[in-house]
């Protein structure tokens, strides 16, 4: 005879198992959406793990400078290729300018270029066989000087019925004591009742540098018969720099080479 096997008959839960599983799945779903969803103003600096927000992660033109703390950029982070850094050299030595700044800003200084200085023309000067001084110029020292004048001579007012040859001489001597000198003579052929007569005679010097001033002179003597021989003339100095050394400065020392003679 066989066994009829019985099975539990299953129950309804009571109203207090519903609440129960009801409270259960909801603060399971509710965990779940905190995990996603996060309310405004709820991650502060010590939810942030270091190096955690990345470049990516910034949007363009997110970063203004009121963000940045004065000073915080400074030579390490900028782009040395992109940026100049503050000039921090000068040019000490007399006669010297900034001839080139580094990206860091340092300096080299170079010899400025010679200068030239004239005096101006003076009034002719009548010319005979005692030296007639036709200009003068003042050199300050602490240079060499390359020296020049081209005295201008004329004949004028020749009554004389036969041809005549006008000699005249002019020396251009400068530096002290007149260390310097050159002196050089031109004729000029005038015709018989011919009324003017000119030529020019160029003169060029060296004045040795000197500590003290020195200075440049231009003399002519000359005579003509029935006619009236005068000079005049521009001296004009342009100032030779002595060799100066080219001075460099960085953002970490300063160093001096002098060029080779």
């Amino acid at each position: 005879m066989k066994r009829k096997l019985k099975f539990p008959t299953l129950r309804r839960p009571s109203p207090a198992m519903g609440v129960a599983l009801v409270a259960l799945f909801l603060s399971l779903g509710g965990a779940g959406y905190a995990a996603v969803t996060l309310p405004n103003a709820s991650v502060g600096a010590s939810q942030l793990r270091s190096f955690a927000v990345t470049n990516p992660k910034i949007a363009n033109q997110a970063v203004g400078y009121r963000k940045i703390m004065p000073g915080a950029v400074g030579t390490v982070r900028v782009d040395k290729n992109d940026v100049q850094l503050r000039v921090n050299g000068t040019c000490a030595a007399e006669n010297q300018a900034i001839s080139t700044i580094t990206i860091n800003g340092g300096t080299t200084c170079a010899s400025t270029d010679p200068t030239e200085t004239n005096t101006s023309t003076a009034a002719a000067t009548a010319l005979s066989n005692t030296a007639a001084t036709l200009g003068t110029f003042s050199l300050t020292g602490g240079s060499e000087y390359l020296v020049q004048a081209d005295p201008y001579i004329t004949v004028t007012g020749n009554t004389d019925t036969s041809q005549q040859t006008v000699t005249v001489s002019c020396t251009l001597a400068a530096g002290t004591a007149s260390t310097a000198s050159q002196t050089r003579t031109a004729t000029l052929v005038v015709p018989s009742s011919d009324a003017t007569a000119s030529t020019s005679i160029p003169l060029t010097v060296v004045a040795p540098e000197s500590a003290n001033a020195m200075t440049a002179d231009v003399t002519c003597t000359g005579t003509a018969t029935d006619a009236t021989l005068d000079g005049q003339a521009t001296v004009y100095a342009l100032a030779i720099q002595p060799p100066m050394s080219t001075t460099s400065t960085s953002t970490t020392a300063t160093t001096t080479t002098t060029p080779a003679s």
